[in-house]
């Protein structure tokens, strides 16, 4: 589409690390599928949100890239006039989209939390944020649904007597939807903090299992630099250059993610790979058989909970392990339940 006929840098780029990204996603999503189904036996709630949240992330990684084949990341002086109205369709369902991508990726990284943590204070902290970001993707969408009148207008303007918002406010609405998304990611980083330091363990335990969740920082940074990207709304002259590093930030905001999400299972299946777990096998087995007797110096009590964290959110739950999460060990931390629980 450039008058030399080549792909450009800004769209190669694009190409590159969206296909990346969303590769590493479905590697770690599927990754952590198998654990979770065929190693630990313990497949949940939790887990079918990760699928959803796959689809939906690898649904809008493949519409990023098909948008560099209608003009993203090419100067818009150098794209044809034809291609014009299947780029602007295309980037009319991103922006009908993408929160609800966000608000899946969101719900199964919280479930994930709640799912370990069946506190009481986890799940009102958890239930909290879901019905937040669902009112969020809701009323967020719906402004960019209908920000033309008719709503065809939106990617037509050959439509006569359209009425639309201009540039200025679909930026406003953009960075005020990233804004709340940035502090509901601090809020989902934060929510297991104050539960794992109450757990009866070394500090240094506590602290390493802090630090598993804290990689979801690495998202909240990539989120924070797309706010400053998204004055591409205003640039009227190069749209369509311009719009190309948002579509970078946030295609690895949202990967980052869900592999953030799965690392936790990957522990698993590197000591069950020949050269990492087996040469603890047989110390591994003396020392749950010494465990098994001895419950008391061999668990970390979490808490009191309530029925509403078994069954719905996968069985086994009561013997959720952070070995994949803090160390080489096979300790174990379990849930202690209320006299005659069942």
């Amino acid at each position: 589409m450039s008058a030399t006929g080549g792909t450009p840098p800004m769209a190669t780029a694009v190409r590159a690390v969206v296909g990346t990204v969303a590769l590493l996603d479905l590697i770690f999503c599927m990754t952590r599928l198998y654990i979770r189904k065929f190693v630990r036996n313990a497949f949940g709630v939790d887990d079918y949100f990760v699928i959803i949240a796959l689809i939906w992330v690898l649904f809008f990684a493949a519409l990023s890239i098909a948008l560099t084949f209608y003009g993203i990341g090419y100067h818009q002086d150098d794209i044809p006039l034809e291609k014009l109205p299947n780029m602007q369709y295309a980037v009319y369902i991103s922006l009908c989209t993408y929160l609800f991508v966000a608000c899946s990726v969101k719900i199964s990284v919280v479930i994930f939390i709640m799912r370990v943590f069946p506190t009481n204070f986890i799940r009102y902290y958890g239930f909290g944020i879901i019905a937040f970001m669902v009112l969020l993707t809701i009323s967020g969408e719906v402004p960019l649904i209908f920000q033309c009148k008719p709503v065809r207008a939106a990617y037509d303007k050959t439509v006569p007597g359209y009425k639309c918002f201009t540039p200025d406010t679909l930026f406003d609405i953009e960075m005020y939807q990233g804004v709340l998304m940035f502090f509901i990611d601090i809020a989902i980083i934060t929510m297991p903090i104050p539960t794992i330091w109450k757990l009866q363990m070394p500090i240094q335990r506590r602290l390493s299992i802090i630090g598993v969740f804290s990689l979801g920082l690495v998202a909240c940074a990539v989120g924070l630099a797309r706010l400053p990207t998204l004055v591409y709304q205003k640039n009227i002259t190069d749209f369509t250059y311009a719009g190309a590093t948002p579509l970078i930030w946030l295609n690895m905001e949202f990967g980052l993610a869900l592999v953030t999400g799965s690392l936790p299972s990957m522990r698993v299946l590197l000591r069950s790979l020949p050269g990492f777990g087996s040469a603890n096998k047989t110390s591994s087995k003396t020392r749950s058989q010494e465990w098994s007797s001895n419950n008391d110096q061999a668990k970390y009590p979490l808490g009191n909970q309530n029925r509403w964290s078994k069954k719905p959110l996968g069985r086994n739950i009561n013997l959720e392990t952070f070995e994949s999460l803090a160390s080489e060990s096979q300790e174990r931390i379990v849930h202690t339940h209320p006299p005659g629980y069942i």
